[in-house]
C-alpha cells in the first residue's frame, strides 16, 4: 500500500474536505492538476472515507434434522392471465431439504399447505417453526394448525418470527429463493400453474436427491434426513387439513340470515335468525358453526377477505 507522509496529507485534507462530494478518481485528478501532488485514488478512500467495520456473521445450524424449518412466500411470476404464482417453501435447517407448493394466492392457506407437503414428504413435524415476518404465517389460522398438529403427536412446535427489520434472520430461505430463481423459475415458461406445480415436484425431487449444497461440502440433503432418530408421524392429507381450523369470533343471525363479518355481509341459513353461532375458519371457507354441528359453509369467505386486505394496503 502505498505510504502518505502527514506534511501531504495535511496539505491536501482541507482540498479534499471542501470538494468531497467529486469522488476519489475526479479528486486525484484535480490534486494532480491544481496542486501539483500526485496521490492515488486508492489512498484518498483509505484515508479520508470513513470505513465499515466488518461485521462477522454468526453462523448458526441446528445438529438434528427437523428441529428447525424454516418458511417464507416468494413471488414467482404473471401468469398469461394476469394472475400470480406464489411459492411457499419449508425448509429443514440441519438437512436443507425442501418442501412446498405453488399457489395463486398469498395467505394463511399456502403457508398451511406447504407445512402438510412438508410432514407428508419427510413424515415427520418440527420443534421449531421460523418464519420470515409476514402476515399470513402470524394469523390464528396457521397458529392452530400448528398446536393442533403437536396435540395430535403428543410434541410442541415453538413458532418463531424474524425480527422485524432484521434480514439477516431469514439468511437461509433468502438464499434458497436465489437459487430457486435460477434453476427453476428462470427456466419454466408461463403456463397454467397445474402444469407448473407438476414441474415444481420434479424440481423438489432434484433439490433434496441431486443438488449438492456448499453448506454440507457438496452433500445432498437426502444424505442427512438419514440421519433423523425421530418417530415416524403418519398422517393423511385430509386429516392434516382437518386440523386447520380455529374460531374467530361469534354472531347473532340478523333476520333473512344476515351475518356481518370484515364489513362484509354473508348469508347463512334464515331458519338460524336470532340465534348465536361460532364463525370457523378453515382451508375450505368461513364454516358456520353451533357447537359440534355445522350448519353452512361460505366458500367466497377467502376471496373476500384477500380483496378487503389488498383494499386496506392502498389507503
Amino acid at each position: 500500500t502505498e505510504k502518505i507522509s502527514k506534511k501531504i496529507l495535511t496539505k491536501v485534507k482541507p482540498f479534499i474536505q471542501k470538494h468531497k462530494e467529486w469522488g476519489c478518481n475526479v479528486l486525484s485528478y484535480q490534486l494532480r492538476n491544481e496542486k501539483k501532488i500526485t496521490i492515488s485514488p486508492t489512498s484518498i478512500w483509505r484515508y479520508f472515507y470513513p470505513h465499515k467495520k466488518k461485521v462477522k456473521l454468526k453462523f448458526f445450524e441446528m445438529k438434528k434434522p427437523h428441529s428447525m424449518w424454516h418458511g417464507d412466500v416468494m413471488t414467482g411470476k404473471r401468469l398469461p392471465d394476469g394472475t400470480f404464482v406464489y411459492q411457499c417453501t419449508i425448509e429443514d435447517d440441519y438437512s436443507r431439504a425442501y418442501a412446498g407448493k405453488l399457489k395463486n394466492y398469498k395467505d394463511a392457506r399456502i403457508v398451511i399447505y406447504a407445512l402438510i407437503d412438508a410432514i407428508l414428504r419427510w413424515k415427520s413435524i418440527p420443534t421449531c417453526f421460523h418464519y420470515d415476518n409476514g402476515s399470513e404465517a402470524k394469523c390464528g389460522l396457521v397458529q392452530a394448525f400448528l398446536r393442533n398438529v403437536a396435540d395430535k403427536c403428543n410434541h410442541t412446535i415453538s413458532f418463531i418470527p424474524t425480527l422485524v427489520r432484521n434480514p439477516k434472520g431469514n439468511g437461509k430461505k433468502e438464499r434458497a429463493h436465489r437459487d430457486d430463481r435460477r434453476d427453476f423459475w428462470k427456466k419454466n415458461r408461463m403456463e397454467k400453474i397445474e402444469s407448473l406445480q407438476k414441474k415444481f415436484e420434479k424440481y423438489l425431487k432434484w433439490r433434496n436427491e441431486k443438488k449438492g449444497h456448499f453448506a454440507l461440502r457438496g452433500k445432498t440433503s437426502a444424505t442427512r434426513l438419514q440421519e433423523n432418530r425421530k418417530p415416524l408421524r403418519k398422517f393423511i392429507r385430509k386429516q392434516l387439513e382437518g386440523l386447520a381450523k380455529v374460531k374467530i369470533a361469534e354472531r347473532v343471525v340478523k333476520p333473512l340470515g344476515i351475518v356481518y363479518l370484515l364489513n362484509k355481509i354473508y348469508h347463512v341459513d334464515p331458519k338460524l335468525e336470532g340465534q348465536r353461532i361460532e364463525l370457523w375458519e378453515t382451508m375450505n371457507g368461513l364454516e358456520v358453526r353451533k357447537g359440534e354441528k355445522i350448519y353452512h359453509s361460505i366458500e367466497e369467505y377467502w376471496e373476500k377477505k384477500n380483496k378487503l386486505s389488498k383494499e386496506a394496503k392502498k389507503t
